[in-house]
């Protein structure tokens, strides 16, 4: 018996050991690109790296107790990565103060928060928006939206020419999503599960070993209590507001599918619960609030958590709520943090490319699980045409047009997912004449 006793403790150490540095990789390389992209201090990653730390870790506690009630890991959101690079890029090319995108960007967080609240007694009505066609359609254009922002990150793109230390960086970077995607696709046990561990730490070692590695932070204590609105005061501004609807849609849309997929993954170790999406937006909109207050990239359930669930088995929210609290309980030791950010940053961007390989896939299985019909066909031809053409056009195309308008029409993902929606509830399948079925192709 204590020997049964003491195989129980260690497998639920190990577990909450697994989730912790679940948790852990999937948070540490946003901020970094954020940090990049915005001309953020490295005192200011640091920063950012700890109140994201903070809000992931405290945001998949309370999804575990009082939300959707799954063992998915939160963490941040490539949606709002995406707002946030296209912001940036457009306010560096318009020559604005990226300080004030940053405020503008908080009070976007803060009004999605707010509607995530007035919406989340009535998500049961919001189900058929998200039809296999829309997931996939939203899948596959933001892996194709940020996996540009991935690639110019490796090769340290709109820096000059790929020469000298710049092209053994992204050498590098280049090596290291290799070995991220191979270990993914084709490592066993420990190795799979790992992968990107496993290419952190691989790519951290072999910029040090060269002198490449990040600078040093000033605040190096052992605690430390999260600043409050890092950046500054939110600001609303109206065109952020009204984006922020078709952007909550997105949200509404991720969370549905990393509940349905960990619902696949467990199969019937839970009961169904027909107020768990309910709970998990109510939630989500609370995350979304602390994501304004500590200035963070707004938090939401990690979709990767099935996949991760079905690889080590660890579906038990014991270990699941341990590795959420020593999240949090790291987010108040700078001096760990301190570590984190020297992570170079064509690493982060490599193993951010790596982990969105498998979105392709499940964007296209997503579309694969109805008939491909003429109907969807189109539809799915004029929502990635349209959003992957948007992603081609100038950043300064909209300039002087409202602010409502740039932060819409200039973001293909936002455009080509609110369009797949809108077809899908205007244009009804009509069974095929003479059949009356379905016509697939």
């Amino acid at each position: 018996m204590v020997r049964n006793i003491q195989t129980a403790g260690w497998s639920q150490t190990l577990g909450a050991v697994q989730w912790f540095v679940y948790l852990l990789v999937y948070s540490i390389p946003i901020p970094i690109v954020i940090g990049g992209l915005y001309h953020l201090s490295m005192d200011e990653i640091a920063s950012l790296m700890q109140r994201t730390f903070l809000i992931a870790g405290a945001s998949t506690i309370l999804q575990g107790l009082v939300g959707h009630r799954f063992p998915i890991a939160d963490g941040p959101a490539g949606i709002w990565l995406s707002v946030f690079v296209i912001l940036g890029d457009m306010a560096l090319r318009q020559g604005e103060d990226l300080a004030t995108t940053l405020h503008i960007l908080e009070g976007g967080m803060l009004v999605a928060a707010l509607v995530l609240f007035a919406v989340s007694g009535i998500t049961e009505r919001f189900v058929s928006w998200f039809t296999p066609l829309v997931t996939g359609s939203f899948l596959l254009l933001l892996s194709f939206q940020l996996g540009g922002v991935f690639i110019k990150g490796m090769l340290g793109a709109g820096e000059g020419p790929l020469t000298g230390e710049r092209a053994w960086a992204g050498l590098i970077a280049v090596g290291v999503f290799v070995l991220v995607f191979c270990l993914s696709t084709w490592g066993r046990s420990w190795w799979k599960s790992y992968a990107i561990l496993i290419g952190i730490v691989a790519g951290w070692l072999v910029f040090s070993c060269m002198g490449m590695g990040g600078a040093t932070i000033s605040d190096a204590s052992w605690f430390r209590l999260p600043q409050p609105f890092a950046w500054g005061p939110p600001e609303f501004d109206l065109g952020m507001a009204v984006a922020v609807f078709p952007l909550v849609l997105m949200l509404l849309s991720s969370t549905l599918a990393a509940t349905e997929s960990m619902e696949q993954a467990i199969g019937g170790q839970q009961k169904k619960d027909p107020k768990r999406f309910s709970r998990g937006t109510l939630v989500g909109g609370f995350t979304h609030l602390l994501s304004s207050v500590f200035s963070t990239v707004g938090i939401v359930p990690l979709g990767g958590s099935a996949g991760f669930v079905s690889v080590t088995g660890q579906s038990r929210m014991g270990p699941f709520l341990i590795g959420g609290l020593t999240m949090v309980c790291l987010s108040f030791i700078p001096a760990a943090i301190g570590v984190l950010t020297k992570l170079p940053g064509p690493v982060a961007y490599a193993v951010e490319l790596a982990a969105f390989v498998p979105m392709v896939g499940l964007g296209v299985r997503a579309i694969m699980r109805e008939p491909l019909t003429e109907r969807r066909l189109t539809i799915l031809g004029v929502t990635l045409l349209l959003g992957l053409s948007i992603m081609f056009l100038p950043s300064d195309m909209f300039q002087g047009l409202p602010t409502v308008v740039q932060y819409i029409a200039g973001n293909g993902l936002l455009v080509g997912v609110v369009m797949a929606i809108a077809l899908e509830k205007l244009w009804k399948e009509r069974p095929a004449a003479g059949y009356g079925k379905k016509q697939a192709i």
